[in-house]
């Protein structure tokens, strides 16, 4: 089964589009999308901001704390986030940092695997167009939670790009 939606987005900017991919795939449960937004912001300083970790509690919702774990041959971070009365650790690996073309990374917690890809290019001289895709792998239970609210990690993320967005541009850089 497969389900596939393309709309365009305006709550991220004005130039926002979504994609969603919905999928069973070899009993795996995946949902991949695309966002993409525009950042009122010269490149340079877009990618400076998104780089620094001592900054992402600003713009990232629950994140309590950021600790590295290992360096090589990957950097690997121990996350821990709020989610209401909730804690969550979550462990993060940079696979890829070659910003501001490719920063990818993977974020995995009990029975989530997630791969982000962003991509940052000028738009302008005081824009810049940032495009995430994710993809989402679920197992155990929380296949069966993915398939009730696959929206959920769409919006998640769509509020993380927002916060980034909004922190990035009140910024003076």
């Amino acid at each position: 089964m497969t389900l596939q939606i393309t709309k365009a987005n305006t709550d991220l900017g004005r130039n926002s589009c979504l994609s969603v991919y919905f999928a069973f795939e070899n009993n795996a449960v995946m949902v991949r999308f695309r966002l993409e937004t525009e950042i009122n912001k010269p490149l340079e300083d877009v990618t400076r901001l998104f780089s620094n970790r001592d900054l992402l509690p600003k713009w990232q919702p629950g994140l309590l704390s950021s600790e590295q774990i290992e360096s090589y041959p990957y950097p690997k971070y121990k996350l821990l986030l709020s989610f209401g009365q909730r804690k969550m650790v979550m462990m993060e690996t940079i696979l890829r940092n070659e910003l501001p073309d490719h920063f990818e990374g993977t974020y995995e917690m009990k029975g989530v695997f997630n791969r982000n890809v962003n991509r940052f290019e000028s738009s302008g001289p005081q824009k810049t167009r940032w495009v995430c895709e994710s993809e989402f792998r679920f197992s155990g239970l929380m296949k069966l939670i993915a398939f009730f609210m696959r929206s959920g990690f769409r919006e998640q993320s769509r509020v993380i790009m927002a916060n980034f967005k909004k922190y990035a541009e009140k910024n003076e850089s």
